[in-house]
C-alpha cells in the first residue's frame, strides 16, 4: 500500500474518532441540563397518607417507583416518612426493597425505590386459591419465598430493626422470582441492638401516631401479634415479627389468614386468645411438621414462640431435609422413619445386620442408632448456634461500656418529653452495657413505677443503691398489686399519686399523670379517675379557697360535652389530656394554659374568666369555637393556624384587629363596646357577624 493510502486511512480514522467524541457530547449535555429528574408519572397505589407512582429517572434512564405523602400530611407524618426512607436505605439486603433517592419538593418529602414488576404474595396466593394462576402451586415454591423473607427479617433484626407490619401484601414477588420485603413505615429501631448510626431513625412517637386503624392500633388485623392489639400489656420485640411470620406461614400453607371475625374487635380478640382453625383442619394434606412450626410461631405467649427468626428458619430447613422439627416433639417411631427416608441404602444394610444379630445385640444396636441419630441432629444445629454466638460477640465488641452514658442521655431526653416506651428501651440498653450505671437504674426504676410494674421497680432501685423513698414506695405497692402485668384500680392509683405528691416530686407526678392519661382505659374509668386526680392535685388550692367548696364535673358521653366550669379553686387538671371531649367548658376556673386540652378532639372550648394569658399552648387543630372573654390574652397570632368560626374576645386584652382580618373562616365575632373602632370592624371580612357584649 502506498504512503498516500496510509495517510488517507490515518486521516479517515481520526475523522471517525472525532465523530465518536461528538456522539458522546449530547448525553453529557443532557444530563448536565436536567432540572426535573423524574418524569412520566403513572399512578400505582396509595394508602392512608402515602401515594405511589411509577416514573422515569431521566439521569439513569430506568423506571422507578416514587413514594410521596398526600398534601394533607402533617409535619410529624413527614418526619416519620423521612425516617422510614433513611431506615430502608440503611437495610442493604437482596430481599429488602432497595431505596434509590430521597428529597423534598415544595416541603413535601419523597423517595424513589426499585420498581417491582410482579404481584404481592397476597395476590399470588389469592389467584392460586381461585384457580386463576398456577404460580407457587407447589408448597416448596411457597416455602422458598418464605425462607427469603426470613432471611431479610433475620438481617433486619441483626441490625436492630423490627418490621412490625409483616403480611403478604408487603411481600412483592417479581415476574423473575425476586422476593422483596417492603413497607417499613411501622418499623421500630431496637436501641439495645442497633448500630449507633441507626439511632437517628429511632423515633419518639407521639401516642396518637401509634393509633392508625380507626384510631385503635398500629398494624394489620389478622397478621398483627397480640401485643400489637393493645388488648394486653406486653412490649413489642423480635417475638412480634415472629408471630406475623407465623401468620404468613399459615397463609402459605392454607391459602387463608388465621384470624378472622365479623369486625375488627372480634379479629383482635381472636388474636389475643389464639382462636383459629389448625391448618390440617383446612387441608389434611398439610405436613404435621410444618403445622407444628406454624402453631409454635402463633403462640399467644411471646415466650413460647421461637426466640429468633433463624430458629424458625432452621425448623423449616429440618422439615425440607427430612428431619423432625423441634416444634412437633416427634416420637421415636417418627424419628426412625425420617432417618430411614434420608438414608435408605444405609437403612437396608442396617436392617440386614439387625436381623442377623437380632438375638445377640438388638438392644445395644438400637441404643447406638438412637445416639447416632441425636448426634447427627446436634451437629446440624451446632452451625446455627455458632453463627448466633458470632453475632452476639460482634455486638459486644461493637458496643462497649463507654457507650452506656449516651444511651442514658437519650433515655433522659425521652423521659423528659414523656416518651416512656423509648426511655425504658434506652435504659435497658444502658444497664446492659454498664450494669454499674446507677443513674440508669434509678431512671429505669422510676419508669417501672410509672408503668405500675412495682416488682421490676424494686429490682432497679436496689441496683441503684439510692432513692430509698422510691424503693419503699415500690415495695408497699408490690404488696397491694403483686402482678406487674395488671393495673391499679382508681382508688389504688389515686393513693399512689398522693404518696408521690407528698414527696414533692413534681416531675414524677406529672409523668405519672401523663402516662395514665394516654393509656387505653375505659371511658367510665377515665371519668372516675379524672375526678379523683383533679381533687388530689388541687388539694392545697381547695384548702386556701375561702368560699364554700363544691366540685362541678359533668361529662355527657352522647354529646361528648365536658363541663368543669365554676371551679375557681381548680388550677391544674393535666389528667384531662386525651379526654374524648368535643365540647369543653372550663370557664371561671384557675387554669393558666391550654396543656390540659392536648389531644382532645375539641371543636368548642370556653376558657372565659380564667388565668390564661397566652394562646401558644393551644394545639387543638379541629377547634371551631373559642371563648376567651374576660382573660388577659392579647395576642391572637396562634389562631392563624386554626379554622376558628366563632370567637368571643369580649372583655379580653385583645385590641389589635390585624390578626382578625386573616381569620378566613371566621363567621361570628363577639367583642365589648369600644374594643375595636369602626375602621377596624370595617376591615374585617364582610361575612363576619359582629356581636357586642356588655357582660
Amino acid at each position: 500500500m502506498s504512503s498516500d493510502d496510509d495517510y488517507f486511512d490515518e486521516k479517515l480514522a481520526d475523522f471517525f474518532d472525532e465523530l465518536d467524541e461528538l456522539d458522546n457530547l449530547p448525553l453529557l449535555d443532557a444530563i448536565a441540563t436536567i432540572t426535573d429528574r423524574y418524569s412520566d408519572f403513572k399512578y400505582l397505589d396509595e394508602g392512608g397518607i402515602k401515594i405511589i407512582h411509577s416514573c422515569r429517572d431521566l439521569k439513569t434512564g430506568r423506571e422507578v417507583a416514587m413514594a410521596s405523602l398526600k398534601k394533607s400530611a402533617k409535619d410529624q407524618q413527614k418526619e416519620l416518612f423521612l425516617k422510614e426512607a433513611r431506615l430502608t436505605a440503611a437495610l442493604q439486603h437482596p430481599n429488602i426493597i432497595p431505596l434509590h433517592d430521597l428529597g423534598l419538593k415544595d416541603q413535601q418529602p419523597w423517595f424513589t425505590m426499585k420498581l417491582v414488576s410482579g404481584s404481592s404474595l397476597e395476590q399470588v396466593l389469592k389467584n392460586l386459591k381461585e384457580g386463576k394462576s398456577q404460580q407457587f402451586s407447589e408448597l416448596n415454591e411457597r416455602l422458598d419465598a418464605f425462607m427469603k423473607i426470613c432471611d431479610a427479617l433475620a438481617y433486619a433484626h441483626s441490625r436492630g430493626v423490627l418490621h412490625l407490619d409483616i403480611k403478604p401484601d408487603n411481600i412483592q414477588i417479581s415476574d423473575y422470582g425476586d422476593v422483596l420485603l417492603c413497607d417499613w413505615g411501622l418499623a421500630k429501631v431496637m436501641a439495645s441492638v442497633c448500630d449507633e448510626e441507626l439511632l437517628e431513625c429511632y423515633t419518639f412517637n407521639p401516642k396518637g401516631d401509634d393509633l392508625t386503624i380507626d384510631g385503635l392500633v398500629k398494624g394489620t388485623p389478622g397478621y398483627m401479634a397480640p401485643e400489637q392489639t393493645r388488648l394486653i400489656k406486653e412490649k413489642k420485640g423480635v417475638h412480634t415479627d415472629i408471630f406475623s411470620l407465623g401468620c404468613v406461614l399459615y397463609k402459605i400453607l392454607t391459602l387463608e389468614k388465621p384470624f378472622k371475625g365479623a369486625d375488627l374487635i372480634t379479629v383482635m380478640n381472636n388474636t389475643v386468645k389464639g382462636h383459629y382453625r389448625k391448618p390440617t383442619e383446612i387441608n389434611s394434606l398439610i405436613p404435621s411438621s410444618l403445622e407444628a412450626v406454624c402453631l409454635k410461631a402463633l403462640s399467644p405467649n411471646p415466650e413460647e414462640r421461637y426466640a429468633s427468626v433463624t430458629d424458625l428458619q432452621k425448623e423449616i430447613l429440618d422439615y425440607r431435609q427430612g428431619f423432625a422439627t423441634d416444634a412437633e416433639n416427634a416420637s421415636l417411631l417418627k424419628l426412625m422413619r425420617l432417618w430411614y427416608k434420608r438414608h435408605r441404602t444405609l437403612s437396608i444394610a442396617s436392617l440386614i445386620i439387625v436381623f442377623i444379630s437380632l438375638f445377640t445385640s438388638w438392644f445395644a444396636f438400637n441404643n447406638l442408632k438412637l445416639e447416632k441419630l441425636n448426634a447427627l441432629q446436634k451437629a446440624e444445629k451446632s452451625e446455627l448456634e455458632a453463627s448466633k454466638l458470632k453475632l452476639e460477640n460482634e455486638y459486644h465488641r461493637k458496643f462497649n461500656k463507654g457507650a452506656a452514658p449516651r444511651f442514658l442521655e437519650r433515655a433522659q431526653l425521652a423521659f423528659n418529653t414523656h416518651h416512656f416506651d423509648d426511655a425504658i428501651n434506652f435504659c435497658n440498653s444502658a444497664v446492659e452495657l454498664d450494669p454499674t450505671l446507677q443513674d440508669a437504674w434509678t431512671l429505669k426504676g422510676t419508669l417501672h413505677l410509672i408503668y405500675e410494674e412495682f416488682n421490676s421497680a424494686i429490682i432497679a432501685f436496689k441496683k441503684a443503691h439510692e432513692r430509698k423513698r422510691l424503693l419503699e414506695l415500690a415495695q408497699k405497692f408490690a404488696q397491694i398489686k403483686n402482678d406487674d402485668k395488671s393495673e391499679l384500680n382508681t382508688e389504688q392509683f389515686t393513693l399512689l399519686f398522693k404518696r408521690i405528691q407528698q414527696m414533692n416530686n413534681n416531675h414524677l407526678t406529672g409523668s405519672l399523670i401523663h402516662h395514665k392519661a394516654y393509656s387505653q382505659i375505659s371511658l367510665e374509668k377515665r371519668v372516675e379517675l379524672s375526678k379523683e386526680i383533679i381533687l388530689a392535685q388541687n388539694n392545697k388550692a381547695i384548702k386556701r379557697h375561702t368560699s364554700p367548696y363544691s366540685f362541678n364535673f359533668h361529662f355527657d358521653p352522647k354529646s361528648h360535652s365536658l363541663d368543669l366550669s365554676n371551679n375557681p379553686w381548680m388550677q391544674s387538671c393535666l389528667i384531662l389530656q386525651n379526654f374524648p371531649a368535643h365540647t369543653a367548658d372550663l370557664s371561671n376556673t384557675g387554669i393558666k394554659n391550654f396543656i390540659c386540652f392536648r389531644n382532645q378532639p375539641l371543636r368548642s372550648l370556653n376558657v372565659s374568666r380564667t388565668k390564661i394569658i397566652e394562646l401558644q399552648t393551644l394545639e387543638n387543630k379541629d377547634l371551631r369555637e373559642l371563648n376567651i372573654s374576660h382573660t388577659s390574652i392579647s395576642n391572637l397570632t396562634k389562631l392563624k393556624s386554626l379554622s376558628i368560626r366563632v370567637l368571643n374576645i369580649s372583655h379580653s386584652a385583645v385590641r389589635d384587629s390585624i390578626i382578625l382580618r386573616d381569620l378566613k373562616d371566621l363567621e361570628i365575632l363577639t367583642i365589648h363596646p369600644g374594643q375595636l373602632n369602626a375602621q377596624d370592624i370595617k376591615q374585617l371580612n364582610k361575612k363576619v357577624k359582629i356581636i357586642i357584649s356588655k357582660n
